[in-house]
């Protein structure tokens, strides 16, 4: 609802790229050959043990550590494929196999900020590309994984020989490691691994155990799961019917079982996009990776309330469907996001849909119209965080601006018909169309009043947006005011001094935070179950 922050957030995104080199195609000859490549790998990893404690050195041997194993990457890539543990002690799972990727870009210089999405280090950090023409959640262009390339050399150059790690560590092996076929000495001269850094922290050398580097803030910009053309958000508001494809769950990595799905619903006049400041703040801090998954419902903003509340429960069935769902789903929503995530928990039965639309109740059960405005709570959502929610309407949709948007919005013909063919079967109806979305957000929508008289059916969370220019009850983020983003079920309230696109706000932040983690450790210990004894 908030419109030019939201138009520049998305730009930015747009605007913002990777901070790489090109892809490399797989199978060219590059850097340095079998003979050279061995010495110049083993001096790059002393030099960077020798200057773990002094940061400018340290920065400049990283670089030129990194410049080697982006200059060698295909020959490297070649040694890692089949997947093979640089430890012993490597799970299986922090492997990634070369040969499932279709691209590969290497991250030679981090920017990643906030602090917590890179990790400085041994190895290469890339960007792995992993296809996924078959699943339905996944981004358009595929997953874009953060992995970390480690070499060593396969034999120990002669200073390596009797070297100490100075930290009292053993040297690395240099023997074949269990499960791995020794080469005979015409193979390469180099071990190498594609891994999750997350998983696989560090790494023990010849010269030292050193930390594994890790760039996490270059596959989040990669994606499409969180960015598209900035101009999407004004076409989906204005023309919905020209939205491509389906209103679905996006994921940003690949479907995890053991991981709760947080999902991202976005506002009005809005895309994924404007996730990307809290994304990289959650993304930043390791208990949230280890937790949760990140969904996100994209959709058309300028469709009817019920409308898109409808498509987002039908994603969602369609998600845990796809997934055989294990974990309960926790719910985000920003905005109009929060009205749409409202739906999901709540009940609305005939009687009340009938006094949004009379004769509603007699349509058939597989009427669309029906199903928008008469529905039960889901038992797959645990929890939902309402962020700048106007639960009783905003002005600004019943204001001189929001019917100047209104008569912009085209809503698309098969909806049209459809909708007055449904109300056309209603006793003494007249033909007419539902409202766009920001009819919906109007305090006079009648859906907007009718939903506000129910109640969740799980503990719900509000962080409402003051500017300062009011008291607690007078106050607004610049489009919701207190006292419309207010419930009193709600289990917990923040008010943050912020406007109405401020949910990476640092309070926000944090709180979003706490009600993650807090939901997770009660699923685990209901999975748990009761202490023994």
């Amino acid at each position: 609802m908030r419109f030019w922050p939201a138009l520049c957030a998305l730009a930015l995104l747009a605007l913002a790229g990777c901070q790489s080199a090109p892809p490399l195609q797989r199978g060219g000859a590059a850097g340095l050959d079998d003979a050279e490549l061995a010495p110049a790998l083993s001096a790059s990893i002393h030099a960077l043990a020798d200057n773990r404690n002094r940061p400018g050195p340290w920065a400049r041997s990283e670089a030129q550590h990194r410049r080697l194993l982006a200059d060698n990457l295909p020959r490297l890539l070649d040694a890692a494929e089949p997947p093979q543990p640089p430890a012993a002690d490597t799970p299986p799972d922090a492997l990634l196999d070369p040969a499932e990727l279709d691209r590969i870009t290497p991250v030679l210089r981090t920017r990643a900020k906030p602090a917590g999405l890179a990790r400085s280090g041994v190895g290469l950090p890339v960007v792995a590309r992993l296809p996924a023409p078959q699943d339905p959640n996944a981004p358009r262009a595929g997953y874009h994984l953060p992995a970390t390339l480690v070499a060593q050399p396969a034999r120990p150059a002669p200073g390596d020989l009797g070297r100490n790690d100075p930290g009292g560590l053993a040297p690395a092996q240099t023997a074949p490691l269990p499960g791995v076929t020794a080469k005979p000495p015409t193979d390469p001269c180099c071990r190498a691994a594609l891994v999750d850094p997350d998983a696989v922290q560090t790494l023990g050398t010849a010269s030292a155990t050193l930390p594994v580097a890790m760039d996490l803030d270059a596959p989040l910009r990669a994606t499409r799961a969180t960015g598209v053309r900035p101009t999407a958000a004004i076409a989906n508001l204005m023309r919905p019917g020209r939205f491509t494809g389906e209103p679905r769950i996006v994921f940003l990595q690949p479907f995890d079982a053991d991981k709760m799905p947080v999902v991202l619903v976005h506002g009005l006049l809005s895309t994924p996009g404007i996730w990307e400041p809290l994304v990289t703040r959650l993304l930043a801090d390791p208990r949230l990776r280890d937790c949760c998954q990140l969904w996100f419902f994209y959709y058309p903003t300028g469709q009817p309330v019920p409308l898109s509340a409808l498509q987002l429960r039908d994603a969602l069935d369609d998600a845990a469907h796809e997934t055989g769902l294990n974990r309960r789903m926790l719910l985000i929503g920003h905005s109009m996001g929060g009205i749409l995530s409202r739906v999901q928990v709540s009940r609305l039965g005939p009687a009340q849909a009938q006094q949004i639309l009379p004769g509603v109740a007699d349509l058939s059960d597989y009427n669309r119209v029906r199903r928008a405005l008469i529905f039960e709570p889901r038992t797959d959502v645990s929890r939902v965080v309402f962020l700048f929610v106007p639960h009783r309407g905003s002005q600004l949709a019943a204001n001189g601006f929001g019917a100047l948007a209104i008569r912009l919005i085209r809503l698309p013909d098969t909806l049209l018909n459809e909708t007055e063919h449904a109300l056309n079967q209603l006793a003494g109806a007249e033909s007419r169309r539902l409202p766009t979305s920001i009819h919906g957000l109007s305090p006079r929508s009648p859906f907007l009043r009718t939903l506000s008289t129910t109640t969740p059916t799980v503990p719900v969370h509000s962080i409402i947006g003051n500017r300062g220019r009011g008291d607690g009850t007078r106050g607004s983020d610049g489009v919701v005011p207190v006292r419309s983003a207010r419930l009193p079920v709600a289990e917990s309230e923040l008010i943050v001094p912020t406007g109405h696109g401020g949910f990476h706000h640092p309070d926000a932040v944090a709180e979003i935070k706490r009600i993650i983690l807090l939901e997770d450790a009660r699923q685990r210990a209901e999975d748990a179950g009761p202490p023994q004894g």
